[in-house]
């Protein structure tokens, strides 16, 4: 289990499996080390299910998440100018939104869009966060042991 509080360094892409199920790919970065020798560790998850679906249009580049993640495994990989690198893959278990994206001042032309767009995401993050077994489809009823 890796707990991590990271940046998305781009924005959501949700996609449909052929049954029809949500993915959600994420980017992200976390910062690893101090002054010259700081580095940017990126991540690559996924997110499934309803909660991919309905969280995607929140998860923008920039916004910070919690991320609690299943399934890390290391990836190396050839850069273009031929050194080696690496990233961490894994499935993201559970997430939760720490900051939004970039803020709208009041006179933006579109700050009536993004007030609404925030009671929306607060709409979705408040029936997410009723804790465990909550607004997930699945129950303690539902589990077999």
């Amino acid at each position: 289990m890796l707990a991590k509080l990271v940046r998305l360094g781009r924005d959501a892409e949700v996609r449909y499996t052929p049954k029809g199920d949500p993915v959600a790919s994420l980017a992200m970065v976390y910062d690893v080390g101090f002054g010259d020798s700081k580095r940017g560790q990126w991540i690559d998850g996924t997110l499934w299910g309803k909660r991919a679906e309905s969280l995607g249009p929140y998860l923008t580049k920039g916004t910070q998440v919690v991320l609690y993640a299943d399934d890390v495994e290391l990836e190396q990989f050839m850069k273009k100018d031929g050194t080696q690198g690496a990233k961490l893959k894994c499935r993201v278990s559970d997430l939760s939104l720490v900051s939004g994206g970039p803020s709208v001042r009041s006179g933006h032309p579109h700050a009536k869009e993004a007030q609404n767009a925030e009671k929306a995401k607060a709409a979705v993050m408040a029936e997410w966060d009723q804790g465990p077994g909550k607004g997930d489809g699945f129950g303690d009823d539902d589990v077999p042991f």
